[in-house]
Order: structure tokens, then sequence, then C-alpha cells
């Protein structure tokens, strides 16, 4: 369900944004993720959005506390807290500590149908790791449009760039080699017999040899190296995927993916 595409300010419905509710966190990670949340709301532009600290600026504590006591599981409570903000969604979500791992769960609430626009639950490390996938975790919870992966394009050009250094870097270096075990038979050849070149043109080869074994390492670990940050970009989480598998106190846990 997408609501909300292209609407003037005037038009834009409002929508509440609670504070999440902390289980097992530290009531200060909470807070921080639902600020990056009504940020990352806002941002988007879909809505007239009511952060969590004009709820409290409108209805006083006491009535917010009222509401938010049955909010968290009563449609009707929730309904009757979007009745008196003037607001037809909420957005409410929960943030639990499994272990080492996070989970952050939204849902969005339409109080005149009495249900859910959209649902997202991520799992990831840490709460900097679920902040940075919020972009697709609130436009889920939402039912807005997904935001457009990253681009591709820097990942690709890291690896192109990588793969070619390393490969001019085991040319240079396989030409080297041979070049030295070329000099190395001259140079084992009986003086009686053998044919040798002037002792300039040997120190003269040992200077551009070395000169080359030197390009060519740095070939190979600058190669090594731009392909190994391409990797890492390239198959870094896109639009908030989780790990299959995440370390808690006891070993790790299967956290499965959400795209």
């Amino acid at each position: 369900m997408v609501v909300a595409l292209s609407l003037t300010a005037a038009e834009k419905p409002k929508l509440a944004v609670l504070d999440l509710q902390v289980s097992g966190a530290a009531p200060e990670e909470g807070t921080a993720l639902t600020d990056a949340i009504t940020q990352q709301v806002s941002k988007r532009e879909f809505f007239q959005v009511i952060a969590s600290a004009d709820i409290r600026t409108l209805l006083g504590m006491e009535r917010q506390r009222q509401l938010l006591g049955c909010a968290e599981d009563s449609t009707s409570c929730t309904a009757e807290l979007a009745g008196a903000l003037g607001a037809r969604f909420v957005l409410s979500g929960t943030l639990s500590k499994l272990g080492d791992a996070y989970q952050l769960s939204l849902q969005t609430l339409d109080t005149q149908k009495s249900q859910p626009v959209g649902r997202s639950i991520r799992i990831a490390s840490d709460v900097k790791e679920l902040a940075e996938q919020l972009p697709w975790a609130t436009a889920e919870a939402t039912g807005t449009p997904v935001p457009q992966p990253p681009s591709r394009v820097l990942p690709i050009t890291l690896i192109s760039v990588g793969a070619a250094a390393l490969i001019a870097g085991s040319i240079v270096g396989f030409s080297t080699l041979l070049e030295e075990n070329g000099i190395n038979r001259d140079l084992s050849k009986d003086p009686a017999t053998g044919s040798f070149l002037r002792l300039e043109q040997y120190q003269r080869d040992a200077e551009r040899l070395g000169l080359q074994r030197t390009i060519s390492i740095a070939s190979l670990i600058t190669g090594a190296a731009l392909v190994g940050t391409g990797v890492f970009f390239a198959i870094r989480p896109v639009g908030g995927s989780t790990a299959l598998i995440v370390p808690t106190s006891n070993g790790f846990a299967f956290a499965g993916v959400f795209p």
C-alpha cells in the first residue's frame, strides 16, 4: 500500500511518531533511534510529521502517559491518541536487544480504517547499523516507495581498476623474473668459454630490474587493496538487509534476511 505520493504541504496527511518502546536496550538508544526515525520520515516529505517532542507539548505529560500507556496493546487507544493529535497515521515501534543483536520493529496504523499501512523488521549488530537501515525500514513501515539502492559505480570501478593493477603487476613481475633468470644463467657460465656483457651493463640491468620489481610489488598491493575495498562496498547490505547470522552472548543466532 502506497500513500501520499505527490501532495502539497496542506494536503499531506499527518503522521505521529511515538517514542520507541525499549526492551533490553538502553533508554538513550531508543531515544536516539526515535529521533532518527522522525528525521527520516520528515525528510521524505510524504507526511506532516508530529514528533514525540511535539506530542508532549500538545498533550501535556499526564495526558500523554495515559494515552501512550494503552497505545501499545490497543488499536482504540492508538486511534484516541491520533484523534487528540489530529493525525490519521501513527508510527510506533519497539527496539529490543536480543543477546548481542538489536531488533527494530516498526508499524504504521491508519486510524481511520483501523488497519496497518505497513510493517518493517530489522536486525543488526548495533544501533548505528539499524540507523543506516532506516531509509528502507521507514519506507516499508509507512507504505511509501522504497528508496533506490546506492549506486554500484564506485565498487565496480574499484574492482575494475584493482584487477587491472593486479594484472599489470603480475605481467611486470613475471617479465622481471624471466630477465633476472636469463642474467643469472649468463653469469653462471664458465669464464673461460662464456661471453659476457660489460660490467656497467649488468649494473644498469640490475637497477632497472630492481625498479621493475618495486613497481610490480606496489601494483599488486594496490590492486589487492582496491579489489578488497570494492568487494566490501559491493557486498555491504543494501536497503537494510540484515546478516543471516548475528553474534550473541552465547555464540551466534540466526537473524534472517530482510531485503
